[in-house]
């Protein structure tokens, strides 16, 4: 029902727009309908990636089934475990000049100014 309800919005919300650009901004009705479509498929997507009764009672079964398991939206889970993976190693930092400039790295160091 939930996937349904986002797409009537997507439709009614997107008809809305194209009648908006072609009388107010006087578009031209392929341009409104090219933005109109853009905007009902975004909408749509949106209100596509909710989670409704059906989604979470499918959760519940999955935790129920295997315990074990780790819940695959459990984000706090995945980034403990990315966490301990190993990676490339940070390059050492570069000594700075005594002064602190780039400038006077490039300065002979016999050579007063």
């Amino acid at each position: 029902m939930q996937k349904f309800r986002g797409i009537l919005m997507a439709v009614v919300i997107a008809a809305g727009v194209a009648a908006f650009a072609t009388v107010w901004l006087h578009a031209v009705p392929e341009v409104a309908l090219a933005i109109a479509a853009i905007v009902g498929v975004a909408i749509a997507l949106v209100v596509g990636t909710r989670t409704d009764a059906h989604d979470e009672a499918a959760d519940a079964a999955w935790r129920l089934a295997a315990p074990g398991l780790p819940p695959g939206s459990d984000r706090a889970a995945l980034e403990l475990g990315q966490r301990s993976m190993p990676g490339p190693e940070r390059p050492t930092p570069v000594a700075s000049s005594p002064e602190g400039s780039p400038a006077a790295d490039l300065q002979d160091p016999g050579v007063n100014i």
